[in-house]
C-alpha cells in the first residue's frame, strides 16, 4: 500500500486589513461576467468582454450588453473573419441558436402597463431572460416566443412566470432536457458507471435490483411492473439489472423520455397547434430528422452475414429497404389488406362504417389558439394519457360486442388533432344489423364520461355509413392512411392548413415521440403467417418430402393458402385460412417459433452421443425471445428462414473478407509444407466425420413433427 506524502507550507503574514479592504474594492470592480461566443457556442467567465478562448472569434456576447448604460461590446455583433473553421461555426450556429436568440430579445420591448413593469423596464431584464434561455438550445426560440405572446397579450410577470415554470419541468428528472445527443450519451456513461461501483459491493440480486429501481427513479425512469413480474418468476431479475448498468440501453430510455418532456412542455407553452408548430413540437421534428440520419448512416455501415456464406451479405439498410421499415412498403401492405377486406364484405354482403372517436374536452390542450382551462384544470393530460383513454373506450366496446356474439373486422388509426391530443377513426366491416349495434353501442361509451358538455353531442362521436355505389370503402380512409404515412396524393391537409406531406413528418414524429400506435387491424388471420408464406416463392407440390403425408384436399388448402400470399391477395388468404373471423387456433396455416439454442455435441465412449441444449441469451442475461423461423400445417413443420445472420460492423465485415482471402493461402500453404494431413490419426479423422454428419443433421431446417423432440425447446404459435 503506498502512503500519501504531505509537506508543511509556510503560514501566510498576519492579516493587512488595509490590503484586504483594497482587494475587496477591486474585486467589485472587477466582477466576472458570463460571455458567450457565437461562433462556436463556448461559454467562460471574464470581467471584460474578449475573444473566446476556444476558436479565437471575435463574435462574443455578455449579459451586460443589455444594459442601456453600458459600454457595447468593443466587437460589432456580426461575422467576421475567425480562426475558426467555416463548417464548425456554421454547424454551431445552426445547432446552438444563440445568435438568432441574442438578436430577438436585443429587438424586443414592451410598453410599461403598471409601476412594477416601469421598474422592469429599467434593469438588466433582457440579459435576465437571456440567461435563463440560452440553456435550452434549439427550444430556446420556442420559449421566447411564447413569452413575447403572453407579454404582449397580458403581463410581463405572468409570461415571465410560464417561461421559468417551462424551465422547471425541463429539469423535472434533473436533467436538461434539451441538451444534445452527446451530452445523452455522456449522461447514460457516467449514471451507467457510477452505478456500477454502487453495485459492486452488493451480491445479493434483489437489493441490486432495488438500487437500480432507485438510480433509475431519479432520472424519471422505471421498468415496466409486468415486466418486473415476469422476471422475477423466471429467475431473471439480473437481466433487468444488466439493462440499468448498460450506457447504450440508459441512452435510448433518457432520449425518449427527454423528448417526450421538451413536447409535453411545448403544450404547455401553447406552442402546438395549428397556428404555431402543428402536431408536435419543432424540436421534436429536429431531434426525428436527426436520429433518422444517424440511424440511416448506422444502418449503412452496419452488415448482415450468412455465416455459413461469407459473400452472402447485405447492409441493413438494403434488408430494411425490403421490410415494412420502408414506409412505401408499409403503406402498401395496408392498402392490400384493407382491399382484401372490403372484398371479403362485398362477398358476403356485409356492410362498413368509418367512425370517429374524439376524448373530452379536458384532454385537449388548446381552444381557440389559446390554452384550454379544463385541459389545465385536469392537471394537463399528455398525449398518451389521452391515447389511453380512449384505449378504455375501445376496451370497453369488445367487451360488449363479444357479450352480444357479434364479430367486425375492419382497422383502427390514431392520429393526432393539431394540438397534438390523439382521437381515433375506425373502419368497420360486418353484418348491417351488427354493424348497427356497434356504432350505437361505441356512441354511447364514448359520451359516457361528460355527456353534457358544450360540443360534446356534436364532435365526441361522429359515425358514417359507408354506400358502396358512392365510393369504396378503402377510398374513403385512403387520406387518413396517407396523411399518418407519407402524405404522398393528399395535397392540403386542412386539419393544420399545411401540404399534407409536411404534416406527415410531424405527425410520424408525434408518434414516435410518443411511442403511440398508429394502425391496428381488428379480426383476419395473422400478418405474420402471410409474411412467412410470401418467403416460400415456389410451389409446394404433392410429392414435396416434407410433406408426403398430406392428402389432396390437403394439400391444395396449403397451396392455396401459399398461392394467395404470393399474389398479395388477402381476401383470398383469408378464405384460405379458415374466414375473416377465424380464432388463431384454428388457423390452417400456423407460424412456428424456436428460442434460438446452442447445441453441443459431447461424445462419451460409454454412452455415444449426448447433445446438450443451452438457450441462446442477450446480451443482459436473459433467454432471447421466441424467433419465427418456419410454419406449421397439419402437424408438419416447414421453415422458412435458411440463414443465420450475423451482425457486425461494415469495417469489421471488410476486415474479415480480406483476413480470409489471405488467412486461407497461409494456412494451406503451411499444411503443404508440413504435410498435417498425412499424420491425421485415422480414428480421429472418422470421429471428426461422425460429428460433421450429426452437425449437419441437426442443422436441417425441415423436420416432421411426429419425429420432432421436445427437447428442442420449439412452440407452435397460439
Amino acid at each position: 500500500m503506498t502512503l500519501n506524502s504531505y509537506s508543511l507550507q509556510d503560514l501566510p503574514d498576519p492579516l493587512n486589513w488595509s490590503e484586504v479592504s483594497f482587494a475587496f474594492s477591486t474585486a467589485k470592480k472587477c466582477e466576472l461576467t458570463i460571455q458567450v461566443c457565437l461562433s462556436c457556442g463556448h461559454e467562460f467567465e471574464s470581467d471584460s468582454l474578449c475573444a473566446c478562448p476556444a476558436c479565437e472569434s471575435a463574435i462574443v456576447y455578455s449579459v451586460d450588453s443589455f444594459l442601456s448604460d453600458a459600454a457595447k461590446t468593443k466587437f460589432p455583433l456580426k461575422l467576421v473573419q475567425v480562426k475558426t473553421e467555416p463548417s464548425k461555426i456554421a454547424k454551431s450556429l445552426s445547432l446552438g441558436l444563440v445568435p438568432t436568440l441574442l438578436d430577438k430579445i436585443s429587438s424586443y420591448s414592451f410598453t410599461a402597463r403598471n409601476d412594477k413593469e416601469a421598474i422592469v423596464l429599467g434593469s438588466n431584464w433582457k440579459g435576465e431572460l437571456f440567461s435563463l434561455l440560452r440553456k435550452y438550445r434549439d427550444f430556446a426560440p420556442s420559449m421566447l416566443h411564447s413569452f413575447i405572446s403572453v407579454c404582449d397579450k397580458r403581463d410581463y410577470f405572468e409570461a415571465l412566470h410560464m417561461v421559468e415554470a417551462a424551465s422547471k419541468r425541463l429539469h423535472c428528472s434533473g436533467h436538461n432536457a434539451t441538451m444534445s445527443e452527446s451530452s445523452i450519451r455522456e449522461l447514460a456513461a457516467s449514471k451507467a458507471e457510477s452505478l456500477a461501483r454502487r453495485l459492486s459491493k452488493v451480491d445479493d440480486v434483489n437489493e441490486r435490483f432495488n438500487i437500480c429501481c432507485n438510480a433509475l427513479g431519479s432520472l424519471g425512469l422505471s421498468f415496466d411492473k409486468n415486466l418486473i413480474a415476469k422476471k422475477r418468476v423466471s429467475g431473471e431479475l439480473h437481466s433487468l439489472v444488466n439493462r440499468a448498468l448498460d450506457e447504450l440501453w440508459l441512452s435510448r430510455q433518457l432520449r425518449l423520455l427527454f423528448v417526450q418532456n421538451v413536447d409535453n412542455v411545448a403544450r404547455d407553452l401553447a406552442l402546438v397547434h395549428k397556428h404555431k408548430q402543428a402536431y408536435c413540437s419543432d424540436f421534436a421534428v429536429n431531434r426525428h430528422k436527426a436520429r433518422q440520419i444517424a440511424n440511416a448512416e448506422s444502418l449503412e455501415n452496419t452488415m448482415a452475414v450468412d455465416s455459413n456464406d461469407y459473400d452472402n451479405a447485405f447492409t441493413l439498410a438494403e434488408l430494411s429497404d425490403k421490410s415494412i421499415s420502408n414506409e412505401d412498403v408499409r403503406e402498401a401492405e395496408l392498402f392490400v389488406r384493407l382491399k382484401g377486406f372490403e372484398e371479403i364484405a362485398f362477398n358476403l354482403e356485409h356492410g362498413a362504417i368509418f367512425t370517429t372517436l374524439t376524448a373530452p374536452s379536458r384532454f385537449h390542450s388548446v381552444s381557440n389558439g389559446a390554452h384550454n382551462p379544463k385541459w389545465i384544470e385536469a392537471g394537463r393530460p399528455t398525449p398518451t394519457d389521452t391515447h389511453n383513454y380512449l384505449i378504455d373506450v375501445w376496451t370497453a366496446f369488445r367487451k360488449s360486442l363479444d357479450k352480444a356474439k357479434i364479430k367486425i373486422y375492419g382497422l383502427r388509426i390514431g392520429e393526432p388533432h393539431h394540438d397534438g391530443t390523439p382521437h381515433h377513426h375506425h373502419l368497420l366491416f360486418g353484418r348491417p344489423q351488427d354493424l348497427k349495434f356497434a356504432e350505437s353501442e361505441l356512441r354511447r361509451l364514448a359520451l359516457k364520461d361528460s355527456p353534457n358538455e358544450k360540443g360534446a353531442q356534436k364532435y365526441r362521436f361522429k359515425s358514417v355509413s359507408i354506400d358502396p355505389s358512392l365510393g369504396s370503402a378503402v377510398g374513403y380512409v385512403t387520406k387518413y392512411i396517407c396523411k399518418n404515412i407519407n402524405g404522398k396524393g393528399v395535397g392540403k391537409d386542412d386539419e393544420a392548413g399545411a401540404s399534407a406531406t409536411s404534416s406527415a413528418v410531424r405527425i410520424v414524429t408525434w408518434a414516435r415521440s410518443h411511442d403511440l400506435r398508429q394502425f391496428q387491424f381488428i379480426g383476419g388471420p395473422s400478418v405474420s403467417v402471410w409474411r412467412e408464406m410470401r418467403r416460400l416463392r415456389e410451389e409446394i407440390r404433392e410429392d414435396d418430402a416434407v410433406f408426403k403425408n398430406l392428402n389432396g384436399e390437403e394439400h391444395f388448402l396449403l397451396e392455396s393458402v401459399r398461392k394467395a400470399a404470393d399474389a398479395g391477395d388477402w381476401a383470398a388468404f383469408c378464405v384460405a385460412m379458415g374466414g375473416v373471423f377465424v380464432k388463431r387456433d384454428e388457423q390452417t396455416v400456423r407460424v412456428h417459433y424456436a428460442v434460438p439454442s446452442t447445441i453441443e455435441k459431447l461424445f462419451d465412449e460409454t454412452f455415444g452421443p449426448e447433445e446438450v441444449v443451452k438457450y441462446a441469451q442477450t446480451r443482459f442475461g436473459d433467454k432471447s425471445a421466441a424467433r419465427i423461423n418456419g410454419i406449421m400445417f397439419e402437424g408438419v413443420f416447414k421453415a422458412t428462414r435458411f440463414v443465420n445472420w450475423e451482425v457486425m460492423s461494415l469495417v469489421q465485415y471488410k476486415r474479415g473478407a480480406k483476413k480470409i482471402m489471405t488467412g486461407t493461402v497461409d494456412v494451406f500453404d503451411a499444411l503443404e509444407r508440413q504435410q498435417e494431413y498425412e499424420r491425421m490419426a485415422e480414428a480421429k479423422y472418422e470421429e471428426y466425420e461422425q460429428y460433421m454428419q450429426q452437425s449437419e443433421d441437426f442443422q436441417a431446417y425441415i423436420f416432421d413433427a411426429s419425429s420432432f423432440d421436445a427437447r428442442g425447446a420449439s412452440v407452435a404459435a397460439p
